[in-house]
């Protein structure tokens, strides 16, 4: 017998009382098609066609006759900002340049039933060209941009998403699909995930077919107003969690790490999504678990006997728990809090705490050496590396609970599994929660050193196992169509923060990290995925607590960028831009103008106030500085050469001569190396800081002190700006004959008083000479050269030269000169 091709492509929930079931294909006969609820005695309820608007706001596109109208709902794409510059749609009509076209492909900005969109009709002949020549019955793809030239990323469960041989995600037009394929309708009975699930079903004399209803955008709304986690109220406690599609939930209680003790509560379903369950006893310090139950589907993860991580515990023994019952109450808040410096006059360090304490000259147990309590002491020691060096900030890689399965086992920390816990593995005593007392305690012995404390967290991803797949799948996640993990992250999932409750656990464990430990900061790992709303929502929430709180985002991920988008925020970015060009200018393989870019914090284009800009040149990704740059063989810069060496000096100059924030990662001072090696998040034994290093090369820790104490000096305040300068506030010298060399005169136009700095840097092998066009440093001293930095001035022989109105500039060479 002939395959009878199938019928039915959807069925979902809009929200509680409303289905829409999509088919395979328009529905271009008489009447309605041959749906049923559950069997073929019930036809489906209300049948009535969709909207074409529906069909578009989800796909990107509809058709009607002749014509196609491109759609885009503006609240689907919150990262990007299209008053400015618009909205064009491309594709291989236009062969992906639309904006060569003119106005041709560009939407128009429209209000339709109160919702935003930006819509653009067009013949369907015109889509369906390539090359001159018309097709037909093919899938025709396409892709919205800004029109900054921006890729718009298509929506995570678009209908229509198809990936080109390049790994790029498109959404097509579908030849049988063009919006007339959709069908509201009214469920028999109302939704109800304690009922079992339902299904829509086609039938036809010989056929049928059904098709399971699965959760719409519907969910993504769903919010409670009960606070998560444990809770004690007149000699009750309290233990909620929130899992709307659920059927059962059961909270397993014991204070026997064994387990023999346990005993299960039922939970009740109190709101739309919150399951609570009351113990009437003080549980303080006890442990605990969920067992979660409802309907197995492609867009859920429900298995009944996979004990669940509260994701609202405040401690957890380990990664796969259990979690520790704790009342907010009774844990113990810092005594005083600490008051962070402007931004404009930060120098971070980026160190992970087992780097720092693995090889610290302090006498301590090989427990503490592993975590907190042992970085605490060092951090409390004259011996401080970070305090030595001159810092006045740490950025800590990843101290919530992470995946790593080992106390002993080493781990960037980038695997989230809970966000309000301390990492166990960093604990003294994990199974009695010391890990919050000894983080706290972390935290004001840095305070202590007058350092701020920003803490690396990672709003983007879970690790494993992923408990909140375990809660719900398709509330916490960007999934497909077809239920399958959007990996925008390149770690397996995408969390989704835009839902209500993600936001929460976002926004609450944030809130909590500064009120129990007083951290100053946070930079946020892939914060294209956490987004520009949700992001700007929690800038106003912390700011609350926490006035001068530090927020960087790292703005990119595998998905987009939106560095650009966070412009009119409070959030600095990380400036990849700067990482990349520094790289190759030190080599002579970039040329001066970028350098006038940078040196300016990057306001041309990213930043909208100096300290906006992360100005970095490594951090824990990829490989470090030295072996990027380094002239031995296999990336290994190990043992440097004396051109490594020189061309670190280089950096570190700029570094802290541009506008901005200046980044370093821990023993870049000392020339550390990873021996070539690109990716080291699990290797403990290179990252671990070799402080050996800082006496080898005694000569560059001490220059990159020197630069520090000079940028936080108060000659170093004219490179500390918070507000945007005039434009006449860098002069720039450059050399005639094209060389990469550059001069800069800060303070030109004197609009912050009478000083002002004079630094030169030339990359190139051989000297350089530049026009200094009548100015003169006669009124000014050298303090910096290549080699050395004394803030009283260089004596003896430099290796610069003034010769009348030129600029000699040595090879490999930088100078700076204070009036």
């Amino acid at each position: 017998m002939p395959r009878i091709p199938q019928r039915i492509f959807s069925a979902r929930w809009y929200d509680e009382s409303t289905g829409i079931v999509s088919l395979t294909g328009d529905w271009v006969k008489p009447g309605f098609p041959p749906l049923f609820w559950e069997s073929a005695e019930e036809p489906l309820k209300g049948l009535r066609r969709a909207p074409l608007l529906e069909y578009g706001d989800a796909s990107g596109y509809y058709t009607q006759g002749a014509y196609v109208t491109f759609c885009l709902r503006v609240s689907r794409y919150p990262n990007y900002d299209l008053e400015s510059g618009g909205v064009y749609v491309s594709g291989e009509f236009n062969h992906w340049e639309p904006r060569a076209c003119g106005e041709q492909w560009r939407l128009e900005a429209a209000l339709v039933d109160g919702v935003d969109y930006y819509l653009l009709t067009v013949r369907k002949d015109a889509c369906l060209r390539k090359d001159g020549r018309e097709r037909r019955n093919v899938k025709v793809p396409f892709k919205f941009m800004t029109g900054r030239g921006e890729w718009m990323e298509v929506p995570s469960g678009a209908p229509n998403v198809m990936q080109d041989e390049h790994g790029n995600h498109n959404l097509y037009i579908h030849p049988r699909r063009s919006g007339h394929h959709q069908f509201f309708f009214t469920p028999h009975e109302p939704l109800d995930p304690a009922a079992g699930p339902s299904s829509v079903v086609w039938v036809e004399e010989g056929y049928s077919e059904s098709a399971l209803m699965m959760p719409g955008e519907y969910l993504h709304r769903v919010d409670s107003r009960y606070e998560q986690g444990v809770h004690y109220v007149s000699g009750n406690m309290i233990f909620r969690i929130f899992a709307p599609r659920a059927s059962s939930v059961t909270l397993a209680l014991f204070r026997n790490l064994d387990q023999s003790d346990r005993v299960d509560h039922e939970a009740v379903r109190i709101d739309a999504g919150t399951w609570e369950a009351v113990v009437p006893e003080d549980c303080h310090g006890a442990y605990y678990f969920y067992h979660i139950d409802g309907d197995r589907d492609p867009f859920s993860s429900f298995d009944s006997t996979m004990p669940v991580l509260d994701p609202f515990a405040l401690a957890c023994v380990g990664p796969l728990g259990p979690a520790i019952a704790l009342d907010h109450n009774r844990i113990k808040r810092p005594e005083r809090r600490f008051k962070p410096p402007h931004w404009q006059d930060l120098v971070i360090a980026e160190a992970h705490v087992r780097d720092l304490c693995a090889n610290a000259p302090v006498k301590m147990e090989l427990g503490e050496r592993m975590g907190f309590s042992g970085l605490a002491r060092y951090v409390r020691s004259e011996e401080f590396y970070l305090s030595r060096l001159g810092v006045n900030a740490v950025e800590l890689q990843p101290v919530q609970q992470h995946d790593e399965p080992t106390k002993e086992g080493y781990h960037w920390g980038y695997m989230t599994n809970n966000y309000f816990a301390p990492a166990s593995q960093y604990a003294l005593a994990p199974e009695s929660g010391s890990q919050i007392d000894e983080l706290r305690d972390l935290v004001a012995a840095f305070h202590e050193r007058g350092m701020v404390v920003i803490f690396d967290v990672v709003y983007n991803h879970v690790g494993e196992p992923n408990f909140l797949q375990y809660i719900d799948k398709h509330y916490y996640f960007d999934l497909s169509a077809e239920g399958h993990y959007m990996n925008w992250s390149g770690c397996g999932n995408t969390l989704n923060c835009a839902t209500p409750m993600a936001y929460k656990l976002m926004a609450r464990s944030l809130a909590w990290l500064v009120e129990a430990f007083d951290v100053d900061g946070f930079r946020f790992d892939l914060a294209d995925l956490v987004g520009v709303e949700p992001l700007k929502k929690i800038e106003k929430e912390l700011k609350r607590i926490k006035p001068g709180i530090i927020l960087i985002a790292e703005p990119w991920s595998f998905r987009g960028n939106i560095a650009l988008a966070l412009k009119p925020t409070g959030y600095a970015s990380w400036n990849d831009g700067y990482r990349e060009y520094m790289r190759k200018y030190v080599l002579a393989q970039e040329g001066p103008e970028g350098l006038k870019y940078f040196l300016n914090g990057s306001l041309a284009h990213l930043s909208s106030w100096p300290a906006q800009s992360v100005n970095y040149v490594e951090s824990h990704d990829d490989m470090c500085w030295l072996d990027r740059i380094t002239e031995n063989a296999g990336n290994d810069g190990d043992n440097p050469s004396a051109r490594d060496r020189r061309r670190t000096h280089l950096m570190v100059s700029i570094l802290m001569m541009s506008l901005g924030i200046p980044m370093l990662s821990a023993g870049q001072d000392f020339l550390r190396s990873k021996r070539g090696h690109n990716n080291t998040y699990k290797r403990g034994d290179l990252n671990a800081l070799d402080y050996g290093r800082a006496r080898q090369f005694s000569g560059t820790h001490e220059y990159f002190r020197r630069w520090i104490e000079f940028r936080l000096s108060r000659a170093g305040k004219l490179l500390r700006l918070m507000d945007p300068p005039g434009k006449g506030y860098l002069r720039f010298f450059q050399p005639a004959n094209g060389s990469p060399a550059l001069a800069a005169l800060y303070n030109a136009d004197m609009a912050l008083g009478p000083q002002r700095l004079f630094f030169a840097v030339n990359p190139c092998l051989s000297d350089t000479v530049i026009e200094l066009d009548g100015f003169s440093l006669g009124e000014f001293t050298q303090i910096a050269d290549a080699e050395c930095f004394d803030s009283s001035g260089l004596k003896g022989a430099q290796t610069l030269v003034c010769n009348g109105p030129y600029l000699v500039l040595p090879g490999l060479s930088t100078a700076l000169f204070v009036q």
